[in-house]
């Protein structure tokens, strides 16, 4: 029960923390829209989206295999410096691939060089934001997570009134990159010494030969560090087929109708997806919490049951409470785009809803180290759901993009669901790794 009442706490810094961030990010878009029109709107709304959709190429999944190998490193009492080092560099140089090709995307989707040029500043800060929130989470810093979360909004917001002021529309996704960046310096991780005497290892049963402590220590480092790497490989395309498509939703949106329809969706997209960050904070915070559960069935056992059923039932009053009262509060935001909006709306919250629920099952998969059949099993909603997109674009404009994700959000959350409660397969030994895990060693295998 301590540990139900620990997830808890977690769970709800976490989700303060990013309920700040997803509240500043619905009053950046208002004062965009307010400030610079529709049409401006819907370019921003898009480049925020793609910002999202890139992290999730790698520097999202590098922060959730931070968050787990972080987690099991503190509870095993061990090293955690040459996982750090690895994922440190390996999200360095995704962050400058990624921000140099959303220029030309950012391009392609109607923006100036200039706007592309902050785009992929937002995309590069997106991604290290992804990458140390997960890893402080891992560390168990969701109190300063919050905090940083709170400061790096109050930033962005302060500078996005200076760029109204000044006119600067080219440069309106800039204030909130400056706002990632400074959360990531703030929370980046830090190579944290050992905490106190570490737990039984196979060299304490059985003492390695004289000469040979420190190769064994190498070799356990690379182990850990290619079982990371694994980790993350396959947390990307778990990430993409669970994330990817709401995302890829607004950015349909700008291609299929470019200007004052793209807006008016945008502005429907930017009250449905704060709602979404509900899970993705819990789901943050399970990773983590259940760390050492490997390679068990999340659903068959009452903890997580409890947890999953308590989050669906939240998420059913916010969402539907927010669906409800759509036609009251959407006018105080956009009053423009209202009227056309409410509809959009709807229908985004009810895709919304079940993509939300969706992520906490994944979360447990992943936490026991079950990457690759998450993977796996999200890809059969994520290409149903693409399909859909583009055979209905011509059709359905704007609305292309919230079917398709929400049939995909649909066929997701069942395939998690039996896969959560399905027994899992045999162990392949591919990431046995002796280090950051009770007794010691950790077995992190994507069966």
């Amino acid at each position: 029960m301590s540990d139900l009442r620990g997830l808890a706490s977690s769970a709800l810094l976490s989700t303060a923390g990013i309920g700040v961030q997803g509240v500043s990010r619905l009053l950046y878009t208002v004062l965009i829209g307010r400030a610079f029109g529709t049409e401006q709107l819907g370019h921003a709304s898009a480049l925020l989206s793609l910002s999202i959709f890139a992290a999730l190429l790698w520097p999202t999944a590098a922060g959730n295999t931070a968050s787990r190998f972080l987690a099991l490193a503190l509870r095993g009492r061990v090293s955690d410096t040459s996982v750090v080092r690895a994922l440190d560099v390996s999200l360095l140089v995704s962050c400058g691939l990624l921000g140099l090709v959303a220029v030309p995307v950012a391009r392609s989707l109607g923006n100036s060089w200039a706007t592309s040029a902050t785009a992929a500043a937002l995309v590069a800060g997106y991604g290290a934001y992804a990458y140390a929130r997960g890893a402080r989470l891992g560390y168990g810093g969701a109190a300063r997570v919050a905090l940083w979360d709170s400061v790096s909004a109050l930033v962005s917001l302060g500078l996005l009134v200076a760029v109204c002021v000044g006119g600067l529309s080219a440069l309106v996704v800039l204030p909130m990159a400056v706002g990632y960046a400074v959360f990531a310096v703030a929370s980046w991780p830090r190579r944290a010494p050992v905490p106190g005497p570490a737990t039984t290892t196979e060299s304490d049963v059985e003492p390695a030969p004289s000469g040979r402590v420190d190769l064994d220590a190498d070799a356990a480092a690379a182990a850990t560090v290619s079982a990371a790497l694994s980790f993350s490989r396959w947390n990307v395309l778990a990430g993409l087929t669970t994330n990817g498509l709401l995302q890829l939703a607004m950015i349909a949106a700008q291609v299929n109708s470019p200007g004052q329809d793209a807006g008016v969706y945008a502005a429907a997209f930017t009250l449905a997806t704060p709602a979404s960050m509900l899970g993705q904070a819990v789901s943050q915070i399970v990773v983590p919490a259940f760390a050492h559960d490997t390679g068990r069935s999340p659903l068959r056992s009452r903890g997580p049951v409890v947890a999953c059923t308590a989050f669906a039932l939240l998420a059913a009053v916010v969402f539907g409470l927010a669906a409800l009262l759509a036609p009251w509060y959407l006018p105080l935001l956009y009053p423009a785009e209202a009227e056309a909006a409410v509809p959009m709306l709807r229908f985004l919250l009810l895709g919304v809803f079940v993509f939300t629920v969706a992520l906490l099952p994944a979360a447990l998969l992943l936490a026991a180290g079950r990457s690759r059949p998450v993977a796996l099993t999200s890809s059969g909603g994520f290409v149903v759901g693409l399909v859909v997109i583009v055979a209905t674009s011509g059709s359905l404009g704007v609305s292309a993009g919230t079917l398709g994700f929400t049939v995909g959000s649909v066929i997701t959350l069942v395939a998690l669901v039996v896969l959560a409660v399905g027994r899992p397969g045999p162990r392949t030994g591919l990431e046995t790794v002796a280090g950051p895990g009770a007794g010691g060693a950790a077995t992190s295998s994507p069966t």
